[in-house]
């Protein structure tokens, strides 16, 4: 499918929100649909078109990519910029309220779903696991 890399490409430096995942869950749909030549008056379940496409989750493409952008990141040197920049704290005071989403809140968070630690022998054997699933 051709719609797919050009709605993921850049999101790997991405924290997505539920509601932008959400959203772009339901662009690929409809862009499912169109392809397929489905319309949703025909209320076919989206179970179906994936399984019809044989596509997995949007979510679940999003979160290997971050994952393997968080990985290259990791195996450069110690002094790249990069990685200092997910180690960086910001001065100042914060802001009241919830913290913005940041890229390696969702990079933990993508680690707990999938299992990995920051431990590089055990990301190596879950990174091929999870992308042979």
């Amino acid at each position: 499918m051709v719609v797919r890399p050009a709605m993921l490409y850049g999101l790997e430096a991405m924290a997505l929100t539920k509601r932008q995942e959400a959203e772009l869950e339901v662009a690929e749909l409809k862009t499912l649909r169109s392809l397929l030549g489905m319309m949703r008056m025909d209320k076919i379940k989206n179970e179906y078109i994936r399984g019809t496409a044989q596509i997995r989750w949007f979510g679940d493409k999003a979160r290997e990519a971050r994952l393997r952008c968080f990985g290259q990141v990791q195996r450069r040197d110690a002094g790249f910029i990069g990685r200092k920049m997910l180690k960086m704290e910001l001065p100042g005071k914060k802001k009241r309220g919830r913290l913005k989403r940041r890229f390696i809140f969702a990079v933990r968070e993508d680690m707990q779903v999938v299992g990995v630690t920051e431990d590089k022998e055990r990301w190596k054997k879950k990174k091929r696991s999870f992308q042979l699933s």
